[in-house]
């Protein structure tokens, strides 16, 4: 089956999961009442996103943040590498067709070239409270002294782990990319359909972001300071050839495998571990049909020994396009409004398993729904999130799409390691000194 087939079919897949946990768990929990804190009676908002938990939560809920807030709310939901190409084009049009758009936070430079947000005036938003965000999420949102959009779902790929099947095979929880592989091989169980590991290997954007954050582990930046690419060191090599390992405790298909599909496998008990966002963890937990429910936990992304310990920390953004017109000033207050405490609340309970607030990050209440919450919370605390391995510079897409593209060459046996790595560092040379397309 073509990979852009699959991925649709799977995107279709988790929205139908995540939109039946959702509507269950808002008929479950018991919901503070919440009066609008803006007057936007009559009036429509149409919201382009990406079909992620907060989308997913956003529908769930709109019922309920149309009661609140008097307005009409239309959402449209599309996959990862359409919501970035509809926004671009929404930029060259003389009037905006959407209200507020979701925007990976390593297009934030690709998109202030484009002038496709307008900055927001946080001056503006009195009962935001702006400093209970994660910090590096709003930092992420903010190219400059412009803020261009709000956090709506940052969240850090994890290891996910079988807590039973370490247990019984009397294995300490791996941290170092050296355990990781040694804990994989021993809980490799293929005659029984259990694989080690899975993880992002399908060629295109999603290895190019899986080898980006393999990079980081091993503390290799993907630019240097000056912004240069820097993808053919000795300790990318040594990412390289991670990557290369980790074929042997995968499972067969890995290399057409990418983000629901590895949640997926893992729900279903076809690997004992795999790398994955903390904001998908209802697929787990929460999936009637899952295998792992209550049997995982949540643990930091392992690094390369004697390397820093960096979670790479993903996150996705709410933003106003700048060619609103008249609507603009509207459009803000309604963004601020969706943003504040009580309606990302609404959200949690509707299945936002990414909360872009650290109090609730800290809510007993959405812990026991949401086990990975506090592993969130201690590593933005302790500083131990990161952003160094998905810079959000103009050319991201291409560097992403570029690395998924010779890695996977190099992981299909044409490439060595070493040859990889030079022919990366050649491609993104040749990237970044073209000319910025505006």
């Amino acid at each position: 089956m073509h990979a852009l087939v699959r991925k649709k079919i799977g995107l279709a897949i988790a929205l139908v999961i995540a939109l039946a946990v959702g509507v269950y768990a808002l008929k479950s929990d018991v919901l503070r009442p919440v009066t609008a804190t803006r007057d936007f009676n009559g009036k429509s908002f149409r919201l382009l996103v990406v079909g992620d938990p907060f989308a997913n939560a956003l529908q769930v809920a709109s019922a309920e943040l149309a009661k609140r807030s008097g307005a009409r709310i239309n959402i449209e939901v599309v996959g990862y590498n359409d919501v970035r190409r509809l926004i671009l084009q929404n930029a060259t049009d003389a009037q905006s067709e959407y209200d507020v758009v979701s925007f990976d936070v390593v297009w934030t430079g690709e998109f202030a070239t484009a002038k496709a947000l307008s900055p927001l005036r946080m001056n503006r938003a009195p009962e935001l409270d702006a400093q209970d965000f994660l910090p590096l999420a709003m930092q992420q949102s903010r190219v400059g002294h412009d803020q261009l959009g709000l956090p709506i779902e940052p969240h850090p790929e994890l290891l996910w782990m079988r807590t039973d099947l370490l247990a019984q095979a009397g294995l300490a929880a791996p941290t170092t990319t050296d355990d990781l592989l040694a804990v994989a091989k021993a809980l490799m169980r293929p005659r029984e359909g259990r694989y080690g590991l899975c993880w992002n290997g399908q060629r295109g954007q999603a290895l190019g972001q899986q080898m980006a954050h393999f990079y980081g582990a091993f503390g290799q930046p993907l630019l240097d300071a000056a912004g240069r690419p820097t993808l053919d060191t000795p300790r990318a090599l040594a990412a390289a050839r991670f990557a290369q390992a980790l074929l042997a405790v995968s499972p067969p298909d890995i290399l057409a495998m990418a983000w629901d599909q590895r949640t997926r496998a893992f729900a279903k008990g076809a690997c004992a571990m795999t790398y994955e966002w903390a904001a998908r963890s209802y697929l787990a937990e929460q999936d009637p049909a899952s295998v792992v429910a209550g049997k995982v936990t949540y643990l930091p992304a392992p690094h390369a020994k004697g390397e820093q310990s960096l979670t790479p920390l993903g996150t996705w953004s709410l933003g106003v396009p700048a060619n609103l017109g008249a609507r603009h000033d509207d459009v803000e207050q309604f963004l601020f409004w969706l943003s504040e405490p009580a309606q990302q609340r609404l959200l949690a309970h509707a299945g936002n398993g990414g909360m872009p607030r650290m109090t609730l990050l800290d809510d007993k209440q959405l812990i026991s729904r949401y086990p990975a919450f506090p592993v969130v919370s201690k590593l933005s605390r302790d500083h131990a999130l990161s952003d160094l391995m998905r810079p959000g510079v103009p050319q991201w897409s291409g560097l992403a799409e570029l690395m998924g593209t010779v890695f996977h060459d190099m992981l299909s046996g044409n490439l060595t390691p070493e040859a990889a790595i030079a022919l990366a560092q050649t491609r993104a040379l040749q990237l970044f000194a073209a000319p910025a397309v505006p």
